[in-house]
């Protein structure tokens, strides 16, 4: 008898471990649409396959498997949602929050906007997590983005609605039509969720998926990631490559990543963005002095890019977070306002741009 109620039990447990509950249908997130991807080839849940790039350092391979700024898309008329996921617990950063770092965020749409509906809650240790985000809705049917964590690799992800309302969805991958690129300001370190990262918060406003290929403090124009970069397929990058490299690096290596992407994408526009104000150079002195030696030495090169390639753009200021110094974190890092403030800035700016290159 033992061995039977084994059984039973074994048949109820879903593929991740979890219990089934009898008034939850569960959904796999593989079936469904991911988008602000920039490929869409490899692991569903990785933003790049990585095999294809050889050249990737080790720690950029890793960052690369992360679901970052990636969501899945799908409508349902169920009064809640649920979510069971697992994850490669590696979290050890004191400055990546657990719910960003670990955890999901999902938004639905209202009369045309995006509006946060609730976050799944990652457990403090361990793999497997379950959460229901959202409950108590009415039964009409919803457009919902549910976004993945930022900085942990995701192995599985079931969606859990009320066994009689409907969920509909299509199983592939949107192609962004734009693509941003750049340090741990554009991976999202910091942010309070993972639907806060400013290209996230971007792809809302402008209402596009924007793929996020920021790699936290490693981003420094190296070879590898011109070669990686050159091969998406997009209507614009936006570039934050001018906040990880010394100015030495900045002078020496921004002409060839140019011209690295340029040979597969000659006439897409690449628009760099000024980096942010780095809080962390308010007293010290040597930091100001290397922060403004960066920020001279990206003023020269986009300069001089400038005269030759007409669809080639500088927005400075570009992560610009206010002047009232209480926008960071950990006086590098933004918050969730610093982020904020920072789209406030950009999204006109690429707005324009966008309607200029007819980018939808």
């Amino acid at each position: 008898m033992k061995k039977v109620l084994l059984a039973i039990l074994a048949c109820m447990m879903t593929v991740t471990g979890f219990t089934a509950p009898k008034n939850v249908k569960f959904y796999d997130a593989r079936e469904m649409t991911i988008v602000n991807r920039a490929e869409n080839n490899g692991d569903f849940f990785r933003r790049v396959d990585v095999e294809k790039y050889p050249d990737l350092s080790k720690t950029a391979r890793l960052y690369l498997t992360y679901p970052t700024g990636m969501a899945v898309r799908f409508r349902t008329n169920s009064p809640f949602i649920q979510a069971n996921w697992v994850v490669k617990d590696t979290l050890n950063s004191p400055n990546r929050m657990p719910l960003s770092a670990k955890g999901l965020d999902l938004y639905i749409q209202k009369d045309g906007k995006w509006l946060w509906a609730g976050v799944a809650r990652p457990k403090y240790v361990g793999a497997k997590n379950s959460y229901k985000i959202v409950s108590g809705m009415d039964n009409s049917m919803k457009e919902c983005m549910l976004y993945l964590p930022m900085f942990v690799e995701l192995e599985d992800l079931k969606i859990g609605v009320a066994p009689d309302s409907e969920i509909i969805f299509e199983k592939g991958i949107e192609r962004s039509p734009i693509i941003a690129v750049g340090s741990s300001y554009t991976h999202g370190t910091s942010t309070s969720r993972p639907a806060m990262a400013w290209p996230a918060q971007l792809s809302r406003r402008l209402g596009v998926n924007i793929a996020n290929i920021g790699t936290s403090g490693i981003q420094k124009m190296e070879p590898f990631y011109a070669n990686m970069v050159a091969g998406f397929d997009t209507d614009m990058f936006i570039f934050d490559t001018f906040s990880n490299p010394t100015a030495e690096e900045i002078r020496a290596r921004f002409k060839n990543f140019v011209k690295t992407i340029r040979a597969k994408h000659p006439n897409t526009p690449l628009v760099f963005l000024q980096t942010f104000y780095r809080e962390s150079s308010n007293f010290e002195l040597a930091k100001r002095k290397e922060e403004d030696e960066k920020r001279k030495a990206a003023d020269e090169v986009m300069a001089e890019a400038m005269k030759t390639d007409k669809n080639i753009y500088y927005l400075k200021p570009g992560l610009y977070a206010g002047d009232d110094h209480e926008s960071t974190c950990d006086g590098t890092h933004p918050s969730d306002l610093g982020y904020q403030r920072a789209v406030d800035n950009i999204e006109p700016q690429v707005r324009k741009l966008m309607k200029k290159y007819r980018i939808k």
